[in-house]
Protein backbone atom coordinates (compact mmCIF):
# COMPACT_ATOMS: atom_id res chain seq x y z
CA UNK A 1 0.00 0.00 0.00
CA UNK A 2 1.45 3.44 -0.94
CA UNK A 3 2.11 5.86 1.93
CA UNK A 4 -0.51 8.44 2.84
CA UNK A 5 -0.07 11.56 0.68
CA UNK A 6 1.93 14.35 2.27
CA UNK A 7 -0.09 17.55 2.67
CA UNK A 8 1.56 20.84 1.69
CA UNK A 9 0.84 24.35 2.94
CA UNK A 10 2.41 27.11 0.82
CA UNK A 11 3.13 30.56 2.24
CA UNK A 12 3.12 33.03 -0.69
CA UNK A 13 0.82 33.65 -3.62
CA UNK A 14 3.75 34.94 -5.68
CA UNK A 15 6.84 32.74 -6.22
CA UNK A 16 5.42 30.02 -4.00
CA UNK A 17 2.17 29.65 -5.91
CA UNK A 18 3.47 30.33 -9.42
CA UNK A 19 6.64 28.20 -9.30
CA UNK A 20 6.45 25.84 -6.33
CA UNK A 21 2.79 24.83 -6.56
CA UNK A 22 3.02 23.31 -10.09
CA UNK A 23 6.17 21.42 -9.06
CA UNK A 24 4.53 20.01 -5.93
CA UNK A 25 1.48 19.01 -7.97
CA UNK A 26 3.62 17.15 -10.48
CA UNK A 27 4.55 14.59 -7.80
CA UNK A 28 2.82 11.38 -6.78
CA UNK A 29 2.04 11.19 -3.07
CA UNK A 30 1.64 14.96 -2.61
CA UNK A 31 -1.44 17.11 -1.99
CA UNK A 32 -1.27 20.91 -1.87
CA UNK A 33 -4.02 21.56 0.65
CA UNK A 34 -3.45 25.13 1.87
CA UNK A 35 -2.12 28.53 0.89
CA UNK A 36 -1.31 31.48 3.12
CA UNK A 37 -1.02 35.22 2.47
CA UNK A 38 -1.01 38.17 4.88
CA UNK A 39 -4.70 39.11 4.60
CA UNK A 40 -7.98 37.12 4.57
CA UNK A 41 -9.12 38.57 1.24
CA UNK A 42 -5.86 37.87 -0.59
CA UNK A 43 -5.67 34.39 0.91
CA UNK A 44 -9.21 33.58 -0.25
CA UNK A 45 -8.44 34.98 -3.71
CA UNK A 46 -5.25 32.94 -4.01
CA UNK A 47 -6.99 29.75 -2.89
CA UNK A 48 -9.68 30.24 -5.51
CA UNK A 49 -7.23 31.22 -8.27
CA UNK A 50 -4.93 28.25 -7.71
CA UNK A 51 -7.56 25.67 -6.76
CA UNK A 52 -6.36 25.13 -3.19
CA UNK A 53 -8.89 23.92 -0.64
CA UNK A 54 -7.89 25.98 2.42
CA UNK A 55 -6.87 29.62 2.87
CA UNK A 56 -4.87 31.01 5.81
CA UNK A 57 -3.87 34.59 6.58
CA UNK A 58 -1.85 33.72 9.70
CA UNK A 59 1.18 31.53 9.06
CA UNK A 60 1.21 30.49 12.72
CA UNK A 61 -2.22 28.91 12.34
CA UNK A 62 -1.03 27.10 9.22
CA UNK A 63 2.09 25.86 10.99
CA UNK A 64 0.06 24.56 13.92
CA UNK A 65 -2.55 22.80 11.79
CA UNK A 66 -2.34 19.00 12.30
CA UNK A 67 -3.55 18.38 8.75
CA UNK A 68 -0.43 19.93 7.17
CA UNK A 69 2.83 17.98 6.94
CA UNK A 70 5.14 20.33 5.00
CA UNK A 71 5.26 24.14 5.18
CA UNK A 72 6.76 25.76 2.08
CA UNK A 73 7.96 29.19 3.21
CA UNK A 74 8.11 31.96 0.63
CA UNK A 75 8.81 35.74 0.78
CA UNK A 76 11.91 37.69 1.83
CA UNK A 77 14.36 36.49 4.52
CA UNK A 78 13.40 38.74 7.50
CA UNK A 79 9.73 37.75 7.19
CA UNK A 80 10.52 34.13 6.41
CA UNK A 81 12.48 33.60 9.61
CA UNK A 82 9.37 33.66 11.83
CA UNK A 83 7.55 31.37 9.40
CA UNK A 84 10.32 28.78 9.44
CA UNK A 85 10.62 28.92 13.22
CA UNK A 86 6.86 28.51 13.69
CA UNK A 87 6.77 25.52 11.35
CA UNK A 88 9.76 23.80 12.94
CA UNK A 89 8.38 24.55 16.39
CA UNK A 90 5.22 22.72 15.38
CA UNK A 91 7.25 19.71 14.21
CA UNK A 92 6.66 20.30 10.51
CA UNK A 93 8.93 19.56 7.58
CA UNK A 94 10.07 22.84 6.00
CA UNK A 95 11.08 24.16 2.61
CA UNK A 96 12.93 27.48 2.96
CA UNK A 97 13.85 30.07 0.33
CA UNK A 98 17.08 31.75 -0.82
CA UNK A 99 18.83 33.67 0.66
CA UNK A 100 18.64 31.24 3.58
CA UNK A 101 18.55 34.04 6.19
CA UNK A 102 19.13 37.76 6.59
CA UNK A 103 22.16 37.16 8.84
CA UNK A 104 24.14 34.50 10.69
CA UNK A 105 22.10 34.82 13.90
CA UNK A 106 18.89 33.87 12.07
CA UNK A 107 20.70 31.16 10.11
CA UNK A 108 22.04 29.54 13.28
CA UNK A 109 18.69 29.78 15.08
CA UNK A 110 16.82 28.10 12.21
CA UNK A 111 19.43 25.36 11.92
CA UNK A 112 19.30 24.72 15.68
CA UNK A 113 15.49 24.58 15.55
CA UNK A 114 15.65 22.10 12.67
CA UNK A 115 18.02 19.82 14.55
CA UNK A 116 15.78 19.98 17.62
CA UNK A 117 12.67 19.23 15.56
CA UNK A 118 14.27 16.24 13.81
CA UNK A 119 12.24 16.90 10.67
CA UNK A 120 13.29 17.23 7.02
CA UNK A 121 14.25 20.79 6.08
CA UNK A 122 15.40 21.87 2.63
CA UNK A 123 16.69 25.08 1.05
CA UNK A 124 15.47 26.43 -2.30
CA UNK A 125 18.86 26.12 -4.05
CA UNK A 126 17.56 24.05 -6.93
CA UNK A 127 20.31 24.81 -9.48
CA UNK A 128 21.98 21.53 -8.50
CA UNK A 129 18.90 19.59 -9.70
CA UNK A 130 18.86 21.06 -13.23
CA UNK A 131 19.43 18.07 -15.56
CA UNK A 132 22.49 19.58 -17.25
CA UNK A 133 24.07 20.08 -13.83
CA UNK A 134 23.17 16.57 -12.65
CA UNK A 135 24.77 15.07 -15.76
CA UNK A 136 27.78 17.38 -15.46
CA UNK A 137 28.43 16.19 -11.89
CA UNK A 138 28.12 12.57 -12.98
CA UNK A 139 30.60 13.15 -15.82
CA UNK A 140 33.07 14.74 -13.42
CA UNK A 141 32.70 11.74 -11.14
CA UNK A 142 33.41 9.44 -14.08
CA UNK A 143 36.65 11.32 -14.83
CA UNK A 144 35.53 12.93 -18.10
CA UNK A 145 37.87 15.92 -17.53
CA UNK A 146 40.46 13.98 -15.53
CA UNK A 147 41.66 15.56 -12.30
CA UNK A 148 39.63 18.69 -11.51
CA UNK A 149 41.80 21.82 -11.41
CA UNK A 150 39.26 24.62 -10.86
CA UNK A 151 35.83 26.08 -11.56
CA UNK A 152 34.22 29.44 -12.37
CA UNK A 153 30.50 30.20 -12.02
CA UNK A 154 28.91 33.47 -13.12
CA UNK A 155 25.40 34.91 -13.15
CA UNK A 156 25.43 38.29 -14.89
CA UNK A 157 22.15 39.79 -16.12
CA UNK A 158 20.41 43.21 -16.17
CA UNK A 159 17.70 42.54 -13.59
CA UNK A 160 17.96 46.30 -13.04
CA UNK A 161 19.27 48.97 -15.43
CA UNK A 162 19.15 52.73 -15.76
CA UNK A 163 16.47 52.31 -18.44
CA UNK A 164 14.10 49.92 -16.67
CA UNK A 165 13.55 47.49 -13.83
CA UNK A 166 13.08 44.08 -15.43
CA UNK A 167 11.94 42.36 -12.21
CA UNK A 168 9.58 44.81 -10.47
CA UNK A 169 8.55 42.17 -7.93
CA UNK A 170 12.10 42.09 -6.60
CA UNK A 171 12.73 45.75 -5.75
CA UNK A 172 13.01 44.58 -2.13
CA UNK A 173 16.54 43.59 -3.16
CA UNK A 174 17.45 47.30 -2.77
CA UNK A 175 17.13 47.32 1.02
CA UNK A 176 19.97 45.86 3.14
CA UNK A 177 17.46 45.17 5.95
CA UNK A 178 16.10 42.39 3.74
CA UNK A 179 19.42 40.54 3.73
CA UNK A 180 19.81 41.21 0.02
CA UNK A 181 22.64 41.94 -2.42
CA UNK A 182 23.97 40.42 -5.63
CA UNK A 183 26.32 38.28 -3.54
CA UNK A 184 23.63 37.20 -1.09
CA UNK A 185 20.89 36.49 -3.64
CA UNK A 186 22.49 35.39 -6.91
CA UNK A 187 25.68 34.46 -5.08
CA UNK A 188 23.93 32.12 -2.64
CA UNK A 189 22.54 30.04 -5.49
CA UNK A 190 25.99 29.69 -7.06
CA UNK A 191 27.70 28.98 -3.74
CA UNK A 192 25.24 26.16 -3.08
CA UNK A 193 26.13 24.73 -6.50
CA UNK A 194 29.87 24.86 -5.76
CA UNK A 195 29.43 23.26 -2.33
CA UNK A 196 27.27 20.53 -3.87
CA UNK A 197 29.92 19.81 -6.51
CA UNK A 198 33.14 20.30 -4.57
CA UNK A 199 32.41 20.23 -0.84
CA UNK A 200 32.74 22.83 1.90
CA UNK A 201 34.50 26.16 1.49
CA UNK A 202 37.21 27.11 3.97
CA UNK A 203 38.33 30.60 2.91
CA UNK A 204 37.18 33.50 0.76
CA UNK A 205 38.44 36.78 -0.68
CA UNK A 206 35.88 39.10 -2.20
CA UNK A 207 35.07 42.48 -3.72
CA UNK A 208 31.52 43.87 -3.51
CA UNK A 209 30.52 47.14 -5.20
CA UNK A 210 27.42 49.19 -6.04
CA UNK A 211 27.56 50.64 -9.55
CA UNK A 212 23.95 51.43 -10.55
CA UNK A 213 22.64 53.99 -8.05
CA UNK A 214 19.03 54.25 -9.29
CA UNK A 215 16.37 51.83 -10.55
CA UNK A 216 13.41 53.38 -12.43
CA UNK A 217 10.02 51.93 -11.56
CA UNK A 218 6.60 53.23 -12.66
CA UNK A 219 7.68 56.85 -12.76
CA UNK A 220 9.44 56.55 -9.43
CA UNK A 221 13.11 55.93 -8.62
CA UNK A 222 14.45 53.22 -6.30
CA UNK A 223 17.85 54.01 -4.75
CA UNK A 224 19.53 50.70 -3.86
CA UNK A 225 21.78 50.52 -0.81
CA UNK A 226 23.34 47.12 -1.48
CA UNK A 227 26.11 45.90 -3.81
CA UNK A 228 24.95 44.96 -7.29
CA UNK A 229 28.17 43.10 -8.08
CA UNK A 230 30.17 40.53 -6.14
CA UNK A 231 33.41 38.78 -7.11
CA UNK A 232 34.52 35.95 -4.84
CA UNK A 233 37.68 33.85 -4.81
CA UNK A 234 37.13 30.64 -2.86
CA UNK A 235 39.20 27.80 -1.50
CA UNK A 236 37.49 24.49 -0.71
CA UNK A 237 38.52 22.09 2.05
CA UNK A 238 39.93 19.84 -0.68
CA UNK A 239 42.27 22.66 -1.74
CA UNK A 240 40.34 23.28 -4.98
CA UNK A 241 40.15 26.96 -6.03
CA UNK A 242 36.85 28.26 -7.45
CA UNK A 243 35.45 31.68 -8.37
CA UNK A 244 32.01 33.36 -8.35
CA UNK A 245 30.83 36.42 -10.30
CA UNK A 246 27.38 37.83 -9.46
CA UNK A 247 26.08 40.96 -11.19
CA UNK A 248 22.44 41.96 -11.54
CA UNK A 249 22.98 45.23 -13.43
CA UNK A 250 25.17 44.04 -16.31
CA UNK A 251 23.66 45.13 -19.63
CA UNK A 252 24.33 42.47 -22.24
CA UNK A 253 25.34 40.03 -19.53
CA UNK A 254 25.74 36.47 -20.76
CA UNK A 255 23.41 35.01 -18.17
CA UNK A 256 24.57 31.89 -16.33
CA UNK A 257 27.83 30.03 -16.97
CA UNK A 258 29.39 27.25 -14.91
CA UNK A 259 32.77 26.08 -16.16
CA UNK A 260 34.90 23.28 -14.69
CA UNK A 261 38.30 22.31 -16.09
CA UNK A 262 40.85 19.63 -15.37
CA UNK A 263 43.80 17.62 -16.63
CA UNK A 264 41.93 16.11 -19.59
CA UNK A 265 39.25 18.61 -20.58
CA UNK A 266 36.57 21.12 -19.67
CA UNK A 267 32.80 21.09 -19.11
CA UNK A 268 30.49 24.11 -19.10
CA UNK A 269 26.77 24.57 -18.38
CA UNK A 270 25.11 27.65 -19.86
CA UNK A 271 21.69 29.28 -19.53
CA UNK A 272 20.33 32.59 -20.87
CA UNK A 273 19.17 33.74 -17.41
CA UNK A 274 18.51 31.58 -14.34
CA UNK A 275 19.30 27.94 -15.19
CA UNK A 276 16.18 25.84 -15.82
CA UNK A 277 15.67 22.31 -17.10
CA UNK A 278 14.40 23.45 -20.50
CA UNK A 279 17.12 25.98 -21.38
CA UNK A 280 20.36 24.92 -19.66
CA UNK A 281 22.76 23.38 -22.16
CA UNK A 282 25.96 21.43 -21.54
CA UNK A 283 29.19 21.86 -23.51
CA UNK A 284 32.58 20.21 -23.33
CA UNK A 285 35.98 19.75 -24.90
CA UNK A 286 38.96 17.47 -24.58
CA UNK A 287 40.97 19.29 -27.23
CA UNK A 288 44.29 20.26 -25.65
CA UNK A 289 45.73 22.10 -28.66
CA UNK A 290 46.68 25.74 -28.16
CA UNK A 291 44.15 28.13 -29.67
CA UNK A 292 42.00 25.52 -31.39
CA UNK A 293 39.92 24.00 -28.58
CA UNK A 294 36.23 23.99 -29.53
CA UNK A 295 33.43 23.47 -27.04
CA UNK A 296 30.89 21.06 -28.50
CA UNK A 297 27.37 20.65 -27.16
CA UNK A 298 26.74 17.46 -25.18
CA UNK A 299 23.25 15.97 -25.29
CA UNK A 300 21.47 15.48 -21.98
CA UNK A 301 20.88 11.76 -21.49
CA UNK A 302 17.23 10.68 -21.03
CA UNK A 303 17.81 9.39 -17.50
CA UNK A 304 18.54 12.95 -16.34
CA UNK A 305 15.28 14.31 -17.78
CA UNK A 306 12.89 12.39 -15.53
CA UNK A 307 12.30 12.03 -11.80
CA UNK A 308 10.72 8.91 -10.23
CA UNK A 309 7.15 9.55 -9.13
CA UNK A 310 7.05 12.85 -11.01
CA UNK A 311 5.02 13.93 -14.05
CA UNK A 312 6.87 17.18 -14.82
CA UNK A 313 8.18 17.50 -18.37
CA UNK A 314 11.76 18.71 -18.77
CA UNK A 315 11.25 20.88 -21.85
CA UNK A 316 8.29 22.85 -20.50
CA UNK A 317 9.30 26.46 -19.69
CA UNK A 318 7.59 26.87 -16.32
CA UNK A 319 9.96 28.46 -13.84
CA UNK A 320 12.12 25.80 -12.28
CA UNK A 321 9.52 23.07 -12.81
CA UNK A 322 11.56 19.87 -13.16
CA UNK A 323 14.47 20.98 -10.95
CA UNK A 324 12.09 22.04 -8.18
CA UNK A 325 10.14 18.81 -8.56
CA UNK A 326 13.37 16.85 -8.25
CA UNK A 327 14.26 18.57 -4.95
CA UNK A 328 10.67 18.13 -3.73
CA UNK A 329 10.71 14.44 -4.70
CA UNK A 330 13.88 13.82 -2.69
CA UNK A 331 12.25 15.62 0.25
CA UNK A 332 9.11 13.48 -0.10
CA UNK A 333 11.17 10.29 -0.19
CA UNK A 334 13.34 11.30 2.79
CA UNK A 335 10.24 12.00 4.87
CA UNK A 336 9.12 8.44 4.11
CA UNK A 337 12.54 7.14 5.16
CA UNK A 338 14.11 6.61 1.75
CA UNK A 339 17.42 8.33 1.03
CA UNK A 340 18.50 11.81 2.00
CA UNK A 341 17.71 15.23 0.69
CA UNK A 342 19.83 18.22 -0.26
CA UNK A 343 20.43 21.08 0.05
CA UNK A 344 19.43 20.81 3.70
CA UNK A 345 19.68 23.42 6.46
CA UNK A 346 23.25 22.36 7.29
CA UNK A 347 24.27 23.34 3.76
CA UNK A 348 22.16 26.50 4.05
CA UNK A 349 24.03 27.49 7.22
CA UNK A 350 27.40 26.83 5.59
CA UNK A 351 26.55 28.95 2.54
CA UNK A 352 25.27 31.74 4.81
CA UNK A 353 28.64 31.61 6.60
CA UNK A 354 30.45 31.97 3.26
CA UNK A 355 28.18 34.88 2.27
CA UNK A 356 28.90 36.72 5.53
CA UNK A 357 32.63 35.98 5.29
CA UNK A 358 32.67 37.33 1.72
CA UNK A 359 31.09 40.60 2.86
CA UNK A 360 33.69 40.86 5.64
CA UNK A 361 36.49 40.05 3.20
CA UNK A 362 35.35 42.84 0.89
CA UNK A 363 35.12 45.36 3.74
CA UNK A 364 38.51 44.44 5.20
CA UNK A 365 40.31 43.79 1.88
CA UNK A 366 41.72 40.43 2.97
CA UNK A 367 41.17 36.67 2.89
CA UNK A 368 38.78 35.39 5.56
CA UNK A 369 39.00 31.84 6.93
CA UNK A 370 35.69 30.26 7.84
Amino acid sequence: MPPTPLRIGIISAAWGAKAHLPAWRSLDGIEVTAICTSRPETAAKAAAEFGVARAFHDFREMAADPDIDIVDCGTRPPLRYAMVMAALGAGKHVYNGIPFAKDMADARAMTDAWRTAGTVAVVDAFMQAVPAMVQMKAMLGDGWIGDVFGADVAFEVPLFSSAQTNVPGYVWFADPANGASAGRNLGSHMLHLLVHFFGPITSVASDHTLALKQWPLDGDVICPEVPDRASMLLRHASGLPTRVEANWSKIGGEGFRFSVWGSAGRLEARAPVFPMAHDTRLFGTRDTALGTAMMGEIAIAPEYLTVPGCHAVADRPETGLLALASIFAAMRDAIHGFGTTAPDFAQGLHVQHVVEAAAQASDERRWIDL
